[in-house]
């Protein structure tokens, strides 16, 4: 049987009314009885020195009826005056839900001593009956520990250990050789171990070990011992699957020597930017013997890159490798090797990133809401949108399916822009949701749709015929009446969802002030507008997005396309027609920097 490293709160429950009664009273033929007690198991406590004075084991327990309706509440079971003495709660007949979890805590976040319980049950009450419900509070998140054994401390002279999560917003937390802190708690989520170690002679190494399948109420022991024996810095791992303990071992360098380090690599979906360092040499060290080996994760063989092609610049080491398949794991490490001597730096993994394709790209599935024509299928949600639900109220949608004129499938976006009774309606379409109107002033929109991918380019097709600029008041930026309309597609990475709007309004930012080139929310951002008709003909682009970070993942994808560039000011022509067919994300070997 596995080894359960949780400690388990056992909530013996009855479930709860709004009034309660003795044990010596008279049961009632109309309602029914629950009695709430509970043991608690005191090594469950946590140290003295959690923050904020936090105690796993003060339990917060509600009880619901069917209805959802909660009949009971308190946040603190162990010290409920209400339920002592043997007193059980009067409740109407019925099933009910029993939630008991730590008070103050909700699980999500990360840190030293603060483990989170939770448990729930159901039982159903009858009538002149005591119904007893027992909720058994396990482990709900991860527990971590990382020791650093004695040998380890007088070999070595710092260590970090520093322990991440796959789940976005969730803190590192560093355990430092010589400071005992606790263990550390995650929620359920793939770990990474990172240890970062140098010796007395100043040697520093660096290893990382990836902690999949992670589970609620598993304890990941890791150990850092030292070999009995051993020169090189090689490392080796026992795992013990029973009891989720994982222990590394590392062979101290007895003598000074050459010692090399590999980084943890920036792998994007085709290429991962490589690096490392020399952290130690020894006699005649010669650069030009420096190579870069890689494999897929369980191959056999390595491949090998000879020096000329790394990038050699002092002791730092550094190489794009290309020519990898998206979603994949795969191992580097560098070597140094001479006719004497053989070095290799501690393995790295990395998986490198998914390649997410466009939904709907091609915009062959369309439904309505009202007057108003939206691209994609109901049942997935919304990820295409247009702004000009507003319009759609007097002039039907200005943004709609095209059967007619399609470059490929059954149909493409035609984005036509008109005249809404008082204010031009440009046709819009993007990624995100429109929220409301803002009176008869603008629109409140969400600029984005969720997405953790890095492509290199927009590419797709459209036709365009403009009209001459006749409607609204001209702004600084744009041509002058007369003067053909512009179209405009662009397509931004950002790291939250952009509350946007074109009017002003509480909680949104005017569309017109982003800064795409400098605002530090932009990964990467790429923009295309044309203000000459295409004939009729369908045009390819291909937009290249010019990234402000090489090392910053997005979260969200905003592709805005507009039939007016200069719609957000109400200006534009009541003409200009965009039509926009096959579009696809492009993931290449060379992404453009800023």
């Amino acid at each position: 049987m596995k080894k359960i490293f949780s400690i388990i709160a056992i909530l013996a429950v009855t479930l709860v009314a709004a009034s309660c009664s003795s044990e010596n009273d008279e049961l009632n033929a109309e309602v029914g009885y629950l009695k709430l007690g509970i043991e608690t198991n005191g090594t469950l406590k946590t140290r003295a020195s959690a923050p904020n004075g936090y105690d796993a084991t003060q339990l917060y327990v509600e009880v619901k009826n069917a209805a959802g309706e909660v009949v009971y509440s308190t946040s603190n079971f162990d010290n409920d005056a209400q339920l002592q003495n043997g007193a059980y709660l009067t409740v109407t007949p019925g099933q009910y839900t029993v939630v008991a979890h730590s008070n103050n805590w909700d699980g999500n976040g990360s840190g030293f001593n603060t483990p989170y319980y939770y448990g729930e049950t159901t039982a159903t009450v009858k009538t002149k009956t005591v119904t007893t419900a027992k909720v058994t509070c396990t482990l709900a998140n991860v527990k971590v520990t990382v020791n650093f054994s004695d040998e380890f401390k007088q070999s070595f002279a710092r260590a970090t250990a520093t322990i991440e999560s796959e789940l976005e917003g969730v803190s590192a937390q560093a355990f430092t050789m010589g400071s005992d802190k606790g263990s550390a708690y995650f929620p359920v989520g793939n770990l990474t171990a990172y240890l970062s170690v140098f010796n007395k002679s100043g040697q520093g190494y660096s290893h990382m070990k990836e902690i999949t399948g992670v589970q609620a109420r598993d304890h990941y022991i890791i150990n850092y011992t030292v070999a009995a024996h051993g020169y090189q810095g090689g490392v080796t791992v026992q795992v013990d699957p029973n009891t989720n303990t994982y222990t590394y071992t590392f062979e101290v360098p007895r003598k000074g020597g050459t010692s090399l380090a590999a980084y943890t690599a920036n792998a994007w979906s085709t290429f991962a930017y490589l690096e490392g360092a020399v952290t130690a040499k020894k006699g005649d060290f010669d650069s030009s013997n420096i190579k870069l080996q890689w494999k897929a994760e369980n191959a056999n063989d390595w491949n090998e890159v000879e020096n000329s092609a790394l990038t050699i610049n002092g002791d730092d080491i550094s190489y794009k490798l290309t020519g990898l398949t998206a979603n994949t794991k795969y191992t580097y490490r560098f070597a140094y090797l001479t006719a004497d001597d053989e070095v290799f730096s501690a393995e790295q993994n990395f998986t490198t990133e998914s390649q997410i394709a466009l939904y709907n790209g091609g915009f062959e599935n369309w439904y309505s809401e009202g007057r108003v024509d939206i691209c994609g299928n109901q049942a997935d949600g919304k990820y295409w949108n247009s702004s000009n639900a507003g319009a759609a109220t007097y002039i039907g949608s200005v943004t709609t399916q095209d059967t007619e004129f399609k470059r490929s499938g059954n149909s493409s976006a035609k984005l036509a822009t008109a005249w809404a009774v008082v204010k031009l309606a440009a046709a819009s379409l993007f990624t995100g949701d429109f929220i409301g109107l803002i009176g008869t002033k603008g629109a409140k929109l969400d600029w984005g749709v969720p997405f953790a991918a890095r492509p290199t380019s927009l590419k797709g097709y459209y036709s365009y015929v403009p009209g001459s600029l006749n409607r609204g008041t001209q702004p600084s930026v744009a041509p002058a009446k007369g003067q053909n309309d512009e179209c405009q597609i662009f397509c931004a990475l950002v790291t939250e969802l952009f509350h946007v709007a074109n009017a002003e309004a509480s909680g949104y930012e005017m569309t017109t002030e982003i800064d795409w080139e400098n605002d530090p929310r932009v990964v990467a951002y790429g923009q295309m507008t044309q203000n000459t008709s295409t004939n009729g003909q369908w045009q390819e682009f291909n937009i290249p997005l010019e990234y402000h970070s090489l090392t910053t993942k997005p979260t969200h994808l905003i592709i805005v396309c507009s039939a007016s560039k200069y719609g957000d000011y109400f200006y534009g022509s009541d003409s200009s027609v965009l039509n926009l067919d096959d579009f696809e994300l492009v993931y290449g070997d060379n992404p453009t920097v800023q």
